[in-house]
């Protein structure tokens, strides 16, 4: 029997819509009754940590956040670290809904005003097709942003992503300088169990580690590629780079954790920390004069304000959302700005340029030997609530994930240049009735899942502009997708190997699995031997637009005519300007984004940090900073050591203690080794 609500320490309230919206008329009833005891629980509601909205703020304040998504979250609360800076963070929407800490509900608030920026493309020529070529963007649009409406997977890209990005400009962001901002933000809770030391690391704000459940045909599918000859891997982020695994996600205790839960709520208590809920940030104030950024424009509740910016202003609006704040307050293309009469502030002509995403094929398999019974039932139901396991625990299919090399990926094997991502199993909807495992397999009666085939390194280029100088409406997002038919070529290959996974012996004998009859015939070419243009058809039929998003605020060298900003985020030619988040990135990651933006949000908050740091050494001396200056709550602000060492390595764990210790030695290139242990390795110093 599910049990009644629980008395919490503090009044729970409901926040944001409701999930049941997400379902079908027939489930109403029954999600209804489950989204009510959901809202009962206090692991899940976390009333007493919440955060609240500042309603009115201040005039002016040190540092003003805006957007408080999966980047910004992280900034606002590692610089209200330090008690004598006042910092606002202004967000969109309102604080993340309680049902969403349950994993299984990884899109029910998609397609919901009041979660989701909801955003289109322009219709594509080559994509999309069976939507009109329009595709969907779906974003986050509450504290934690996409880090509450996303998959959860922990995955960091390749360190080849990172060693490219140093190469071309963004200084000081190679692999081994931005690994331990990995680390720092990371508490791994599987080490020792398949998941290496040498490689994460434990106390960081966010939990990683396995859903508590998963379907058995995602162990299969692992082991079915195996049988193809991938290496067996427990961790696409440790030493094998390829293969098939059940991934690590941002969840712990059976519940989803987003960077506003493991960032913002430590925070919340914080008499320097204002956070503005429901309120638009629709540009920065810039002193024409002296290109210094004095104030923070936003909207709420229809009016337009303005509030003041001592120091600096940092922009986490996402990859959509930052770029259009620069176009409007007159940071772009001189002929954009022109065109709609904003007087140009600062002419940047990579604002908005450079958008690219990860594209892919979405290809349909039927399950003849397995029958679909539903995986939300009172059943799973209770064994959620009451033991936080189960299939609501977890993301049915979508937790499992592979990473190949393609015939067209680049030699030596070390970066992959293909992802498959699954779905199925879910257990997002339900009207209650117990499923049957032993129900008949009939013609009506066979489960279905889907292989999303994905070109990690896409060469298509798009770009992002203004429609109008409304700050509400939407910008003109033109992918671009399949411009350079590279990414076909990589999809053609790569749905091939799709379909040799699926005969493999263990899903072909035990599952039955296999191509969908019928799934892509308005494409020629299809049957029992496809041909390339099939699969060609396909992916521009089906296409996976996915939501990775990146490049509109480019990071790059000065010489750079494309760049935004430069290797420490800050705004060419803006005094007090940074962006931090996915915007920055001039390549994509071969993999998911959310653990990189968190990285790069780290990095942001610390280059903030340490600029005024050094500006009090300026001011008083090499050491005699004045005492609480950096004395935030949280972190060690080593105020009185020089060079290049992280402000927060003195409660850094496990090799603080030992940083300028001789004996420590890189034997490998992702570790230090003293006595034989394995450490993670800093190598920025």
């Amino acid at each position: 029997m599910i049990r009644a609500a629980d008395a919490c320490g503090c009044p729970i309230r409901e926040i944001g819509p409701s999930m049941v919206g997400s379902c079908s008329s027939q489930f109403i009833i029954f999600m209804s009754l489950l989204e009510s005891f959901i809202n009962g629980r206090c692991d899940l509601a976390d009333p007493c940590n919440r955060v609240m909205d500042r309603q009115v703020p201040d005039d002016s304040y040190d540092f003003v956040v805006v957007g408080g998504g999966t980047g910004g979250a992280v900034v606002a609360a590692r610089l209200s670290e330090n008690p004598q800076w006042k910092v606002l963070l202004i967000e969109a929407g309102g604080d993340e809904p309680i049902a969403s800490s349950v994993p299984s509900f990884v899109t029910s608030y998609w397609g919901q005003n009041e979660t989701d920026w909801d955003y289109r493309t322009v219709p594509q020529e080559k994509a999309c097709l069976d939507s009109g070529g329009v595709c969907s963007w779906p974003r986050g649009k509450m504290l934690g942003g996409c880090s509450v409406i996303n998959g959860m997977m922990y995955m960091r890209g390749n360190p080849a992503d990172y060693d490219g990005w140093a190469v071309n400009g963004a200084r000081g962001w190679s692999w081994f300088e931005v690994l331990p901002y990995f680390l720092k933000s990371e508490d791994n809770k599987e080490i020792g169990n398949g998941v290496s030391g040498q490689y994460h690391n434990v106390g960081g704000p966010l939990p990683v580690q396995r859903f508590r459940y998963a379907p058995r045909l995602a162990h299969d599918v692992v082991s079915a590629g195996i049988e193809m000859g991938y290496p067996p891997t427990s961790d696409l982020n440790g030493e094998t780079g390829t293969g098939f695994t059940i991934a690590q996600t941002y969840n712990d205790g059976g519940s989803r954790y987003s960077t506003a839960r493991a960032y913002l709520r430590p925070a919340s208590k914080r008499e320097n920390l204002h956070i503005l809920l429901n309120a638009v940030g629709s540009r920065v104030i810039v002193d024409p004069v002296t290109k210094k950024v004095t104030g923070v424009e936003y909207i709420k509740n229809g009016e337009k304000k303005i509030v003041g910016v001592n120091k600096e202003a940092v922009l986490s609006g996402g990859t959509l959302n930052s770029p259009q704040i620069l176009l409007l307050s007159g940071i772009g293309p001189k002929e954009t700005l022109d065109k709609l009469n904003i007087p140009v502030v600062k002419e940047l002509p990579g604002v908005g340029q450079n958008l690219h995403n990860h594209v892919g094929v979405n290809l349909e398999f039927t399950l003849t030997k397995e029958p679909d019974v539903p995986e939300l039932s009172w059943e799973s139901a209770m064994e959620y609530m009451l033991k936080r396991q189960g299939p609501l625990s977890a993301t049915g299919m979508s937790q499992l994930s592979g990473k190949i090399n393609s015939r067209l990926a680049a030699g030596g094997g070390r970066h992959p240049d293909v992802q498959y991502f699954f779905n199925g199993y879910g257990s997002s909807c339900g009207d209650g009735s117990l499923g049957d495992a032993d129900a008949i397999v009939d013609e009506n009666n066979k489960r279905t899942i889907t292989i999303s085939a994905i070109a990690l390194q896409p060469r298509s280029r798009g770009y992002l502009t203004l429609e109008s100088t409304d700050p509400l409406q939407p910008p003109v997002m033109q992918p671009n997708y399949f411009l350079d038919e590279h990414e076909l070529d990589v999809l053609v290959d790569a749905s091939r190997i799709a379909y040799r996974l699926a005969n493999t012996t263990i899903l072909r004998e035990k599952y039955g699995m296999q191509p969908t009859e019928g799934y892509g015939a308005e494409c020629p070419g299809g049957g029992a031997n496809p041909t390339d243009e099939f699969f060609r058809c396909l992916a521009q039929l089906h296409t996976a637009p996915e939501n990775h998003q990146v490049g509109t605020c480019k990071m790059g060298a000065a010489d750079d005519p494309m760049a935004v900003v430069d290797p420490q985020l800050r705004v060419y030619g803006i005094n007090g300007l940074r962006v931090a988040d996915a915007s920055i990135m001039p390549t994509v990651v071969s993999g998911n984004t959310a653990a990189p933006v968190v990285m790069i949000a780290e990095r942001a908050a610390e280059f903030v940090i340490i600029k005024y740091q050094e500006l009090l050494r300026t001011q008083f001396g090499e050491d005699t900073v004045p005492d609480g200056i950096f004395s935030g709550s949280n972190e060690g602000w080593n105020s009185n050591e020089s060079g290049n060492k992280p402000i927060w390595v003195d409660n850094w764990k496990p090799w603080d203690k030992h940083w300028d210790n001789p004996e420590w030695k890189y034997d490998h290139p992702y570790q230090h080794r003293k006595n034989n242990v394995n450490q993670p390795a800093y190598n920025s110093r």
